[in-house]
């Protein structure tokens, strides 16, 4: 599949999604290719409800670092992502301009954990108007930066 639409080169690929394939930490590397054909186009990828390990995210991580058009990654519902992965999810997101990370359903922890990495994105991307701020994103605030020095 990935083969085909490497060949298609006119075609414009803006959202990928593979959720509940049954995909295991062996397709990445295609899908990361294909990534990097696509980079001035993919915005969302949903690889949601598979068998993806930390070993997936690992792999991943190469595909999206430098990337500045990917706005969201969906890898809930992938029981064998756990905490091993939070290091490499923060590095996505902070050597990308990624928005949203879809971590339910995994064994990484609070989504909320998150939540201040990913707002500076947004910030940053300049897209605010998708900036929802709780009670909890100011306690996420004074955690992450308590974390951080």
């Amino acid at each position: 599949m990935f083969d085909i639409l490497k060949e298609c080169k006119s075609l414009t690929i803006v959202n990928i999604d593979l959720s509940e394939n049954k995909l295991d930490d062996n397709f990445i590397q295609s899908l990361g290719e294909l990534l990097l054909q696509n980079s001035q186009s993919i915005k969302v990828i949903k690889i949601a409800s598979n068998k993806l390990t930390n070993k997936g995210i690992e792999k991943l991580l190469p595909y999206l670092i430098g990337n500045k058009i990917l706005k969201k990654l969906d890898i809930s519902n992938n029981k064998k992502i756990t905490k091993k992965s939070f290091i490499l999810l923060n590095e996505i997101i902070d050597k990308s301009t990624i928005e949203d990370i879809n971590i339910k359903e995994t064994t990484i922890g609070e989504e909320k954990s998150l939540t201040f990495p990913l707002a500076i994105n947004i910030i940053k991307n300049g897209t605010n108007e998708n900036l929802n701020i709780h009670g909890w994103f100011v306690y996420n605030f004074f955690y992450y930066w308590k974390t951080i020095f």
